[in-house]
């Protein structure tokens, strides 16, 4: 990997689905990957069934970097990972060029699922993330997508998106931003001269490819 190039593969919302995790470990075996994202949603409930398949991925073409999605159980923020599972819910890393910063979990909604928290405390935690952060390509990689684009728009045509994570678009303007969280909003977008993705549920076949050097590529595909 040179100073200027990345080659990252990203997934969200497997929801434990075995057969997802299998594919997805067989397109981590045709490439050469510098980095995995998993943009939460890993396993409903279950932390030490979602710690197991991270683990997997991440032995097939590490290191992998993740946050939690809002069915996961709240216990992961306290794993501390391994080394070559790197959790990021408040936390940051550095691959490459790029400067990685994650938020876990959505906004309070209707359903109470396990992971949800208040705006203020979304503000807060990306704004822990930050610390530290002084040049590269910032990349921010959050459960649920930006409030009011493409990418947040639920069945009933209502936005569900993060304003926190809006919020911290336009104050720091990422490279990309990467998120799930809502199956049918599945595309591109952007804000500014930020690249959005939603990537679609990996439970249906959904990843990412994203490639970084003097601007950035992305292509959603499906296996």
């Amino acid at each position: 990997m040179g100073e200027t190039s990345l080659k990252l593969l990203a997934f969200t919302d497997f929801h434990g689905n075995n057969d997802a995790f299998a594919r997805a470990r067989q397109l981590l075996r045709k490439g050469k990957w510098d980095g995995i994202l998993v943009a939460g949603d890993i396993i409903n409930h279950d932390s030490e069934l979602a710690k197991r398949r991270l683990t997997e991925l991440a032995e097939v073409s590490g290191p992998l970097f993740f946050v939690l999605g809002n069915m996961d159980n709240p216990e992961l923020v306290f794993w501390p990972g391994t080394s070559s599972v790197r959790p990021l819910h408040g936390k940051s890393a550095t691959i490459g060029p790029a400067f990685l910063v994650g938020l876990g979990g959505s906004p309070l909604g209707p359903f109470h699922t396990p992971f949800q928290i208040r705006d203020e405390e979304a503000t807060r935690v990306m704004a822990e993330a930050m610390v530290g952060f002084s040049k590269g390509k910032l990349i921010l990689v959050s459960h649920c997508p930006p409030i009011n684009t493409k990418l947040d728009i639920v069945p009933s045509g209502e936005h569900a998106g993060s304003l926190p994570v809006r919020n911290f678009i336009e104050k720091f303007k990422p490279t990309i931003v990467i998120s799930g969280h809502i199956h049918e909003a599945k595309g591109i977008d952007s804000i500014e001269e930020t690249t959005l993705i939603n990537i679609g549920p990996a439970q249906r076949g959904n990843y990412a490819e994203i490639t970084l050097n003097n601007r950035a590529s992305v292509t959603i595909g499906n296996f």
